[in-house]
């Protein structure tokens, strides 16, 4: 962790007296500067605890006593320094004073600075003694050292007395600090707020005393009975002024005050509509907008009559002379008033709100400033996605109708940008954000997923029409539009339902690429793009066809659509040859990025191995050698399964399992070529995917290779000659030792989900979706071979012991369920059935933590593979009851769960396996550094305890590669720590990564599954921010901590170890952490240290 600025005051001080004395020209300033930015950190720091002075060697104190050294040399500074020194430490604290802490005075409270009364004294001294410049500074220092000058007596009469003063800049300062000391004492703002009344209203006066006069008032709310007078003074004022610069500045300031205080809104409100009219001037107008957005951002809920004030600003929004400016700040109330009360507006009045948002957006899109325009759509897109995600609006079909004119609407706007004859980044700019509001009604809502591809598919038959005939130069606009279409196409093919209307527009859609793809205009990059559309269209098309008949294993089906896909990869083939021979590498590059995230595995091989032999620096050659094995192996399975259809293929043979491991080899030898390129957590990602890809890929060929083994017993016929069950027992087993590992991955697929921050969706549908598959093949491995009546055995007795003492067939269905969109009645009802033979399982199906994905149709093809495994599953257990016999039961379940499981694997497989996005973000992960001290402070790694005996222990948590805004770090993490014995698997000096090593996988997850009900609260809090459990019987203690991070991401917290009843031996201290979004989302955070070994020794006696 990195140290506090407590930990660091001493060095700072030192830094400083080095720097103000140095005479090198702007080293002084330079210092200056820097304990500026060091002050503003340390203001938002909490105060020290325990953990802090442990675990960074303080003395109880020391961090006060180096502050106010710091603060006595900057105001000795002050007292000697010249001009230039002395507004140089000023506005160090003029910073931290608009940056102040909110929760509380920081480090310039009373409590931290003992000498404040002789900073004050010094800079006092100055006040006395200096010219009329440095009066001033003095004054602004007394105005942000407020917490501590508002109590003394001398600086308050200074400031009082400065009011009448001669000079502006005097009276201006002690305007400035008088209201400091008015926002923290009651009783001195009713003394200035009677002065001001003198100050203000005089003609006399200057302007800027009278403007500095007005924003005091904004400072005058410490009570409500302030608050109340100073907002009737300042009413006063504003409405006798006729200067519109000083009525802006009221306005302000009378806004602020009645923000804090909800029971003078109602007037304000009314007030700053006033000022909306049209006899006001621009400036004031726009002034009172601004004002009235300001206090829609402290709350809607206080604010007066929404809906009268919408109408208002609707009718001003419709003036065509209406100012750009005041355009905007309308347009911008407007959204935030509309916001908060769209989920509360009448279903029947949203069709006549957005015809009037279309009027007003089309009103701006004329506007002759550019970020208007684009501000008008990104409006438009907010508020359409918000009311077309409405339940109402969805089930009444006004949805449907209002996506309608929504499409319309942004296609015919687009329409006129055609005719631009040149390149033009605005109008450029513009056209995608307003595709951007298709795109993101295409992902936010699958209803309207097929209603927004048709209307593209209308739309690119204009464009490509419109090409034809067309000189070369005059294409550029239209080609780019083309492209980014291709991103709203794919996101609606990603997500279509299975109906009649799909089939139609897929049909449309397919006509359409092809139209693209035979344009002489369009570059080879847009033919790549949309060839690799028709390859997911024809993938599309096999996968529904598959799902109509998943009984069905022939081969003739699917042999002329697959033939298709097979001629659209040579196309595309050619097309990326065209761009390669062009030397376009960076679109090459993109094409294969596209290929390995829609699953077109031959396009990328082929784009990676070229691009791997142009490149010349190590680290992007790493990489394409790894995107380049990758992708051959996909190639490689991908063309087994297809040759070999399906589950033809799965009838294995040695050469078929061989081909198979052989890919799987390949695809170890990418995550092997990006742990060589020695690039630390730049791979974390990457090479983690690509392991999970291997272990899954891997326990199929162990399905497979089961499968094979009952055929051959089957087929020798070697089982039919015993007559009862027990005989199943070794294949019942094996199956649930291949499905307990593939539970595992799933439950790996998830923690690498919820382990990156940032992914974006497609991504997270990929991932959740080879989960969900890894999870429906356990399932299915698990019940295929499932006898009636015989959960008493001792296989089962076993599993059931691995898992806590919950039956594993519970948890194989509570897994599969919750990754589940939703159950049909049907299919619960079979699910119960097959649960009512083990006692105490929970039948609501209510999974612990819901790992639901979004509609995709990978989700949806896997969705009816799970109901088909359920029903197939209840028909066979039925028939095996039925049976009259032990053998033809064995039969019957033998004969039938071989040809489920075997079904399964090959529909399953045949889904095509798509590259998350993600996976080409490369860059480093938000990981977790924890290291843990003892109550000396030092490291516990390797130490050791007497036996009988606690650890007190002082931790230290910092967030390791947290990105810039607008991620920021959580507020809290909580961690978990587990202490078990330790057993040393692997060779000394030799440090596997967490998920390169299987038990310490499983540890991981185990932990993450305890942390998720911690940080939701499934665990019992009772002790604050810590919980302690220890597992009966066993050598193992867990705790839980609660970290409260700074701004850097880091934290320090305490903890008690309770490891006094463990044995003689060593131990390892494992610990794991996460947080909650601010999405409500639970997430966890790789460690990038391990935990620390420590050994239990056993106590002598004298």
């Amino acid at each position: 962790m990195e140290k506090t600025p407590a930990a660091c005051a001493m060095d700072w001080s030192i830094q400083l007296e080095k720097g103000i004395r140095s005479r090198k020209p702007g080293k002084s300033i330079a210092a200056l500067e820097e304990i500026g930015r060091r002050f503003e950190r340390w203001n938002y720091e909490s105060e020290l605890t325990v953990a802090d002075y442990r675990v960074f060697g303080l003395i109880p104190g020391e961090d006060k006593l180096f502050l106010n050294a710091i603060f006595l040399r900057l105001v000795d500074a002050f007292r000697l320094g010249d001009t230039v020194i002395k507004k140089g430490i000023v506005k160090i604290f003029l910073r931290m004073r608009k940056g102040k802490k909110r929760d509380g005075e920081g480090i310039l409270s009373k409590g931290k600075l003992d000498n404040h009364v002789e900073f004050l004294r010094r800079v006092k001294e100055v006040f006395d003694t200096g010219d009329v410049e440095e009066r001033a500074l003095s004054l602004l220092l007394f105005g942000c050292w407020a917490c501590f000058s508002k109590d003394c007596v001398d600086i308050r009469y200074i400031l009082l007395s400065s009011l009448v003063s001669d000079d502006v800049r005097e009276v201006k300062a002690a305007l400035f600090a008088a209201g400091c000391l008015s926002e923290l004492s009651d009783d001195f703002a009713n003394v200035f707020l009677e002065l001001l009344r003198t100050m203000v209203l005089p003609q006399g006066k200057s302007n800027g005393i009278k403007l500095a006069g007005g924003r005091a008032f904004a400072k005058m709310s410490c009570s409500f009975s302030l608050a109340q007078k100073a907002y009737k003074t300042g009413l006063k004022f504003l409405m006798d002024s006729l200067e519109d610069e000083f009525s802006a500045v009221m306005l302000i300031s009378l806004s602020r005050i009645a923000s804090r205080w909800m029971l003078l809104i109602p007037s304000q409100i009314e007030l700053l509509t006033l000022f909306q009219s049209e006899e006001r001037s621009f400036h004031v107008q726009a002034t009172s907008l601004r004002c009235q957005r300001f206090i829609l951002g402290r709350g809607a809920s206080n604010f007066p009559s929404t809906m009268g004030t919408v109408h208002k600003l609707f009718n001003k929004l419709h003036r065509s002379e209406l100012q750009p400016t005041l355009q905007l700040e309308a347009l911008r109330v407007l959204h935030k008033i509309l916001l908060y009360n769209l989920s509360i507006i009448p279903c029947m009045e949203i069709p006549v709100l957005f015809q009037r948002l279309f009027i007003v957006v089309k009103s701006m899109l004329q506007s002759s400033i550019g970020s208007n325009r684009v501000r008008a759509i990104s409006f438009l897109a907010d508020l359409s996605g918000k009311i077309l995600g409405r339940q109402d609006i969805v089930s009444s079909g006004t949805g449907r109708n209002l996506a309608v004119q929504l499409n319309t609407f942004v296609l015919d706007q687009i329409k006129p940008k055609l005719n631009i004859q040149q390149a033009d980044f605005a109008a450029e700019l513009e056209v995608k954000s307003l595709l951007n509001t298709l795109l993101n009604l295409v992902e936010k809502h699958p209803y309207l997923h097929c209603l927004v591809l048709n209307s593209i598919c209308l739309f690119i038959d204009k464009l490509v029409k419109m090409l034809d005939g067309v000189d070369t130069e005059k294409t550029l606009l239209e080609s780019k539009i083309i492209l980014y279409l291709s991103k709203i196409v794919v996101a609606c093919l990603q997500n279509l339902d299975t109906d009649a209307e799909t089939s139609i527009v897929l049909d449309v859609l397919k006509l359409q690429a092809e139209n693209v793809c035979r344009c002489s205009y369009i570059d080879s990059y847009t033919s790549v793009t949309y060839l690799l559309i028709l390859h997911l269209h024809s993938t599309i098309i096999c996968m529904r066809h598959t799902a109509e008949d998943l009984m069905s294993l022939s081969r003739e089906l699917n042999l002329s659509r697959v033939h298709s896909i097979l001629q659209l990869d040579k196309s595309t083939l050619d097309c990326a040859k065209k761009m390669l021979g062009r030397k376009s590498y960076w679109q090459s590059y993109k094409a294969g990025k596209t290929a390995a995230c829609q699953g077109a595995w031959s396009t990328a091989a082929f784009i990676f191995e070229e691009l791997m032999t142009v490149v010349q620096s190590s680290s992007c050659s790493s990489w394409l050698k790894s995107l380049s094995q990758f992708s051959n192996s996909e190639k490689q399975i991908q063309s087994f399964l297809i040759d070999g259809m399906g589950a033809h293929a799965l009838k294995t043979n040695h050469c078929n399992t061989n081909n198979l491991l052989r890919a799987c080899d390949t695809l170890l030898s990418a995550e092997k070529v990006l742990a060589a390129s020695d690039m630390g957590h730049t791979f974390i990602f990457q090479r983690w995917f690509l392991t999970v890809r291997v272990k899954a890929m891997r326990t199929v060929i162990d399905m497979m290779k089961l499968l094979n083994a009952l055929s051959s017993n089957q087929d020798s016929s070697i089982l039919l000659s015993l007559k009862t069950y027990q005989v199943l027992d070794p294949f019942v087993e094996s199956c649930m030792e291949v499905s307990c590992r593939m539970k595992k991955i799933a439950q790996e697929f998830d923690l690498l989900l919820t382990s990156f921050m940032g992914m974006d969706r497609q991504s997270v549908m990929s991932i959740s979706a080879l989960a969900l598959s890894c999870s429906l093949m356990a399932f299915t491995a698990g019940f295929a071979f499932l006898v009636p009546n015989s959960h008493a055995s001792e296989n089962y007795e076993v599993f059931k012991s691995r898992n806590s003492g919950e039956p594993f067939h519970l948890l194989l269905v509570e897994d599969l369920v919750g990754r589940l969109a939703h159950i049909d009645c049907k299919t619960r009802e079979h699910l119960l059935f097959l649960l009512k033979s083990f006692h105490n399982c929970n039948s609501s199906f209510s999974s612990r933590f819901k790992t639901q994905i979004s509609s995709s149709y990978e989700s949806i093809f896997l969705q009816k593979l799970c109901e088909y495994s359920v029903e197939e599953i209840f028909s066979s257990q039925n028939e095996a009851i039925r049976a009259r016999r032990d053998g033809d039961m064995v039969y019957q379940i033998l004969n039938s769960g071989t040809q489920l499981l075997l079904n399964i694997i090959s529909k399953t497989m045949l889904i095509p396996f798509r590259t998350p996005h993600y996976f080409f973000r490369v860059r480093p992960s938000v990981s977790s550094e924890l290291l843990i001290r003892n109550e000396d402070g030092q490291n516990v790694d390797e130490s050791s305890i007497l036996s009988g005996h606690p650890l007190s222990l002082y931790l230290s948590f910092q967030m390791k590669h947290m990105p810039a805004a607008p991620l920021r770090p959580p507020n809290k993490v909580y961690c978990i720590l587990n202490c078990k014995p330790h057993l040393q698997t692997s060779k000394i000096g030799e440090r596997k990564l967490i998920w390169q090593d299987d038990d310490e996988m499983d540890d991981m997850m185990a932990l993450n599954v305890k942390l998720q009900r911690y940080a939701v609260g499934s665990v019992k809090k009772a002790n604050g921010p810590h919980c302690r459990s220890q597992d009966k019987g066993c050598s193992m203690v867990t705790e839980y901590v609660c970290f409260e991070l700074n701004e850097r991401g880091g934290g320090l917290s305490t903890c008690f170890l309770n490891v006094s009843s463990l044995p003689v031996g060593s131990y390892r201290i494992k610990w794991h952490c996460g947080f909650i979004d601010r999405a409500g989302c639970y997430r966890n955070l790789l460690p990038v240290n391990a935990g620390p070994l420590f050994t239990v020794r056993e106590a002598t006696t004298a």
